[in-house]
């Protein structure tokens, strides 16, 4: 609380008698962070009650020798914390329900026997939530519900609420002119009834008493700049430059609430691509949305993830992504490197960026496309991951993981000493 309020002795009291000569920079912030992370951890695990972490809040706020040692403590690197990874997973059939109990039963085997003991599942309608929930407990994976957010091809939505769609720099609509490919119909986040819309989806599946959390993908707009393997696919400008007709949104809800805040009408700018209140104006519109989505899922007792674009500055120009103030329980950057035109290096580089800038707010997991990986490059890419900071890793897709990538995984994680395995 003191440091919260800035309110503790300066550097030359005796609060720091006995600290390292060189004390960190901004430890009052990393110390903070540090805290918070740990109640967070404590409230998803459910591992201790609220008085216990109050408990353990006082500990280390007796006397300002006992509260710095245990600050370091929580930065040593002898403390090791435990080791997550996660897996996206969905049916192998074309509807949720294709696959059988025992190929539930053999999937989730698999995973907890590959230490992946938390599993994102692709939930298109609900009814897959009460198939795979006693199959997941059973073997002991926790299980969340991955939800598409606002990328929503749905015809009788389209047909009903034309509305709730997303309008390109030129003026058209989505439904009429989709960005890339056919199917690249998005609602707008900034319509209240989209809003109310997603987090009656939310609410729905937060009822499901085994489901552990929601996990939320394509919660952005569509992409302004494709990343540089899909850029080259389209007969699309090879640049990376901000052109209308993949500049989103100018919907009516959007210029009236942006006119309303600036006096500007955004499809009249003539600097749209640069114009930072407007770009700060869609940043600040999914925040508020990821926000408003948080706050659902917590009521519920449930937790909050979200899959988003590789680094903090690329999920800005790219989607609008400025997922570092997105109220969340966990990040998961997917950090496919082939899109990028990246060797497998490069993931140590994205992961350090996100570790970094986030400051010990929430825990980062390294989104990791198996399709992009050889058996060995898996194992490379895992001990990369954990070497910049990451949590642990994400893999996409669960379904595709086998005796092969595991061999190697297992030895990425054991080259590095940080996190314990269980």
């Amino acid at each position: 609380m003191h440091i919260e309020q800035g309110v503790y002795e300066g550097e030359d009291s005796y609060f720091w008698d006995g600290m390292p000569n060189s004390f960190p920079k901004n430890v009052d912030g990393t110390i903070l962070n540090i805290l918070k992370s740990i109640e967070r951890e404590l409230n998803i695990q459910r591992v201790m009650k609220k008085r216990e972490f109050l408990k353990v809040f006082s500990v280390a706020t007796v006397g300002a020798f006992t509260f710095s040692s245990f600050a370091l403590s929580c930065i040593s690197p002898d403390r090791k914390p435990r080791l997550k990874n996660w897996a996206w997973i969905h049916p192998t059939g074309s509807s949720d329900s294709a696959n059988s109990k025992n190929e539930w039963k053999k999937l989730f085997s698999n995973l907890k026997k590959w230490n992946i003991d938390y599993a994102l599942l692709l939930t298109q309608t609900n009814s897959i939530i009460e198939q795979v929930i006693p199959v997941a407990k059973q073997e002991g994976v926790e299980l969340h519900a991955w939800i598409i957010a606002l990328n929503w091809p749905d015809k009788n939505t389209m047909k009903e609420h034309p509305q709730w769609y997303v309008v390109n720099g030129k003026g058209e609509s989505c439904i009429d002119k989709p960005a890339y490919v056919n199917d690249y119909n998005w609602l707008c986040p900034t319509n209240p009834e989209v809003v109310e819309f997603l987090k009656k989806r939310v609410e729905e599946l937060c009822a499901y008493d085994g489901l552990a959390g929601v996990h939320l993908d394509y919660i952005r707009y569509p992409d302004v700049v494709l990343a540089p393997e899909h850029k080259a696919k389209y007969d699309i400008p090879q640049d990376d430059l901000v052109h209308p007709q993949f500049d989103y949104c100018y919907c009516e809800v959007c210029r009236s609430k942006f006119k309303e805040l600036s006096g500007m009408d955004p499809l009249t700018l003539p600097d749209q691509a640069t114009n930072e209140a407007w770009l700060n104006f869609r940043f600040d519109t999914l925040t508020n949305l990821v926000n408003e989505i948080y706050d659902t899922v917590h009521k519920s007792g449930k937790i909050l993830s979200a899959a988003v674009f590789p680094t903090p500055d690329l999920s800005k120009f790219r989607v609008r992504q400025d997922w570092l103030k997105w109220k969340l329980d966990y990040v998961m950057p997917m950090m496919y490197h082939r899109y990028e035109g990246q060797p497998v290096e490069w993931l140590e580089t994205a992961t350090r960026e996100g570790v970094e800038a986030l400051a010990g707010k929430i825990p980062l997991f390294s989104g990791l496309h198996l399709a992009q990986l050889k058996p060995q490059e898996l194992g490379l890419a895992t001990s990369l991951s954990l070497k910049a900071g990451a949590s642990g890793i994400v893999l996409f897709t669960g379904n595709a993981m086998n005796e092969e990538y595991w061999k190697y995984m297992k030895e990425g994680i054991s080259s590095h000493k940080k996190y314990s395995e269980s």
